[in-house]
């Protein structure tokens, strides 16, 4: 399991959810050569973060590898994030310019530039996770969403960015990393999670609910989620998205008559 998160396919499953997704917010028609792209730009930028690892104590066993691994495993990260590049150039050239975009962020994110990684800043690394996964989703989308749900599904990303975090509390700290979910615990941050999750499930059905209940699958598989929760929160996180598509899914072929 371990390999599957170093080599970044739980994080690109969930961008191209997140991305499918506010396709369906829009009642747009997916475009599966771009989803393809953005899984692939998402693996390959991290893969990239992973191998610039910390090596201090106590480290997950993705972090260990990551550390055993790094040329290999930069030379996959090149050559997913140059994939990514051409499939954009075949569907929209001007995607392309996500592709530099996503690398400058992700060297601000997790390294020291002209100040220091953005990760480390305690109330800026679940935020910036966030708006980053939902700008790059959006720009995907031709920014056709408008900005009142983006900042809802901004908040839905956040919190998910948060949960991830309580799972690394433990080499956060060791590694001089200071986050939210450090500070909030384990049991506060499921609690504020579940209250952004809310708010922003109540702020998509609101805005979609002409056309979908995506909304209401947003809270509902959520809420499921939460006693999963002890396995891994990464996985249960990125995961979980998978469902709210499956769902709306099983929703347009209610409604466009294909289950009759």
């Amino acid at each position: 399991m371990a390999w599957i998160t170093v080599l970044g396919i739980p994080a690109a499953v969930y961008v191209m959810s997140i991305t499918a997704l506010m396709f369906v917010a829009n009642d747009q028609q997916q475009s599966p050569f771009l989803l393809l792209g953005a899984g692939l730009l998402t693996a390959g930028i991290y893969i990239f973060h992973r191998c610039s690892i910390l090596e201090v104590e106590p480290m997950q066993e993705r972090h260990r590898i990551a550390i055993r691994n790094k040329k290999p495993l930069l030379l996959i990260s090149g050559v997913l994030i140059f994939l990514a590049l051409v499939v954009f150039e075949i569907c929209e050239p001007i995607f392309s310019l996500l592709v530099f975009a996503s690398i400058l962020g992700v060297v601000a994110y997790g390294r020291k530039t002209i100040t220091k990684p953005l990760r480390t800043y305690i109330f800026v690394k679940p935020v910036a996770v966030g708006i980053a996964i939902v700008m790059f989703a959006w720009v995907l989308n031709g920014m056709s969403n408008t900005v009142v749900v983006v900042v809802w599904f901004m908040m839905i990303s956040s919190a998910d960015a948060l949960l991830c975090d309580s799972a690394d509390c433990e080499y956060d700290a060791a590694s001089g990393c200071q986050t939210l979910a450090m500070k909030l615990g384990e049991h506060w941050t499921w609690i504020c999670a579940t209250a952004v999750y809310t708010v922003a499930s109540i702020g998509i059905y609101v805005a979609t609910s002409h056309s979908s209940f995506l909304g209401v699958f947003f809270y509902i598989v959520f809420v499921a989620s939460i006693p999963f929760r002890k396995i891994d929160s990464r996985y249960v996180v990125d995961f979980r998205l998978v469902l709210v598509l499956l769902l709306a899914w099983g929703e347009w072929m209610l409604w466009s008559g294909q289950l009759q």
